[in-house]
């Protein structure tokens, strides 16, 4: 670390470094400030760069404030287009957004932060560093679902006038601005009364001072209807209206014409390639499939032998190839993709081995004393139900065929995707199956899954914490509070490396595997997608939707 007060010029190049080292939230400057400039856009300029309205595919994920959406991407990124956050993510790394500059102290435990002046709610009234100051305050009484930060991790907020806040952390974290870059900023004159925000549901509760309005969400049908916040701080909205509706296939609706843009498969890009209609992007590998164990209902899942049997016995490159058609990769027991920029290589790949399954697991002591082809113990069964989304029932039953080719007994349990990740919040299941988009995250969520240390305990809603599953790593522990604290990012990078090994040997839970998805779009209606730099998702991107030759690129 540098000490504090060093100005970085162009912190550009820095956040550069930072993509290829694996850090996310800059610690290696001191000071950093912004200015307005030209950004990265993406396309080649062969469509549209504005447009008048766009569809996209629709769902229901709850009311758009942070308290009353559903916690995955989707839901989160629509709160995002009406709340800012102090700092945002662009395709490179963290860029500012409501602070136009920001200071660390030497000892990393103060953020000072420089908010833009002339910021006004969407309701005309002033944004101020007392709105920032309160939001943290609030949830460390109210949890949000979506955009929440640790507030463990701060020990008090002061504000120094109304353009500037400054954070003191009760110790130093490293990814505390990678955090802030998702964390939403609520208005205190509208929250301040609000007891329960999980229940406010009026218009007021959706005033934020984001791009974005919200004219219309209907719950029943799963849509929601953006106009553009002509009062928007920033940089110009480049589509005036985003309309999320529902539909029965997205593939047939996109080549319908009903929506702009889609996901699609290998098997059928070429229907969309050298067609000048159509813009085809590949998407990151940053959305996979994970499994569970329940170790805290079933001690038996906590024999690590039991665990690296499961690892040998599920054939992750089977699912790839039959539920995927080859679109994806194995997962990594390390946890951390192959594209994520902290992947460590250097770990054990449990290739499916049947032999080396049935071995761990009559050296655990499980064996078929009856016949019946399911491996026992003192009177207790293999024999578990694995809870998936009934959209994913093909992957439970090559899980299960796998399985029992070991002696172990699965039924398959399907629910509804909702049902399903209630239960895995709660840790009501024996084993599950959830898939999700989180995997190219900055590497500190390694850390705030699986160490089970009770203090800077994680706030993430989707992902079964340690606690709930029941599992617990000295040796983890350990290297995850060297984590947290580490500002140099050449040291934290080798300690997400260790991290990394001990979870590939000790299997708190399976990464299937990861999807390999392409983008199209179609032109000329729109053509401004682009990703964040740790997501896979370009409608996700509050970017997305701007003219982004307006928006601050020094960082």
């Amino acid at each position: 670390m540098k000490k504090s007060g060093i100005i970085i010029i162009v912190i550009a190049l820095i956040c550069l470094a930072v993509v290829l080292a694996g850090c996310t939230s800059q610690n290696s400057s001191q000071t950093t400030s912004a200015s307005t400039g030209s950004a990265a856009t993406s396309g080649a300029g062969q469509g549209a760069t504005q447009a008048e309205i766009v569809h996209l595919t629709g769902g229901d994920y709850g009311y758009p404030q942070p308290f009353t959406i559903y916690p995955r991407g989707p839901g989160s990124s629509k709160v995002g287009m009406i709340f800012d956050s102090l700092l945002e993510r662009d395709e490179k790394g963290i860029i500012p957004w409501l602070a136009e500059r920001w200071e660390i102290s030497a000892d990393g435990k103060e953020y000072t932060f420089y908010l833009r002046k002339g910021v006004k709610w969407q309701d005309d009234l002033p944004f101020t560093a007392n709105d920032v100051k309160f939001t943290t305050e609030y949830e460390m009484k109210n949890v949000p679902v979506s955009g929440g930060i640790e507030t463990e991790l701060i020990d008090s907020v002061k504000v120094i006038d109304d353009n500037t806040v400054k954070f003191i952390l009760k110790e130093p974290a490293s990814s505390f601005l990678y955090k802030i870059s998702s964390y939403r900023i609520i208005p205190e004159h509208i929250y301040r009364n609000v007891t329960d925000p999980a229940k406010f549901l009026n218009k007021s509760a959706v005033i934020g001072t984001g791009p974005y309005k919200l004219a219309e969400y209907n719950k029943e049908h799963g849509s929601y209807r953006y106009v553009a916040n002509e009062g928007f701080w920033g940089p110009r909205v480049a589509v005036k209206t985003v309309e999320f509706i529902p539909v029965s296939n997205e593939l047939i609706a996109f080549d319908q014409g009903e929506i702009d843009f889609s996901s699609v498969t290998p098997d059928i890009l070429d229907k969309y390639k050298d067609n000048p209609k159509y813009r085809l992007v590949q998407q990151p590998d940053f959305w996979g499939y994970e499994f569970y164990f329940n170790m805290k209902k079933y001690p038996e899942l906590k024999d690590v032998r039991v665990r690296q049997a499961f690892a040998y016995a599920i054939n992750r490159s089977e699912l790839v190839d039959k539920i995927q058609r080859g679109a994806g990769e194995p997962g990594n027991l390390g946890i951390l993709p192959d594209n994520h920029i902290w992947y460590n290589a250097d770990q054990p790949e449990y290739a499916w081995d049947l032999a080396k399954a049935k071995t761990l697991l009559d050296e655990a002591g499980w064996k078929d004393t009856d016949g019946d082809g399911i491996r026992d113990k003192d009177g207790k069964k293999l024999s578990y139900a694995l809870s998936l989304a009934s959209t994913e029932v093909r992957i439970g039953e090559l899980i299960k065929e796998r399985l029992k080719e070991a002696g172990i007994d699965i039924q398959v349990k399907a629910l509804e995707s909702k049902a399903r990740d209630t239960n895995l919040k709660k840790g009501d299941f024996e084993l599950l199956v959830s898939g999700f988009g989180g995997w190219g995250q900055d590497a500190d969520y390694l850390r705030t899954r699986y160490s089970d240390a009770k203090t800077l305990s994680g706030s993430n809603t989707v992902a079964a914490q340690a606690s709930v599953i029941g599992y617990h790593n000295d040796a983890f522990n350990s290297l995850a509070a060297s984590e947290v604290k580490e500002l140099d990012d050449a040291k934290r990078k080798q300690i997400v490396f260790e991290m990394q090994k001990v979870l590939a040997d000790d299997i708190p839970t399976i990464p299937l595997f990861y999807t390999k998805t392409w983008d199209v779009w179609t032109l000329p209606t729109y053509d401004g997608w682009m990703n964040m730099y740790d997501h896979h998702a370009r409608t996700h991107s509050k970017l997305s939707y701007l003219v982004r030759e307006g928006i601050a690129a020094k960082r």
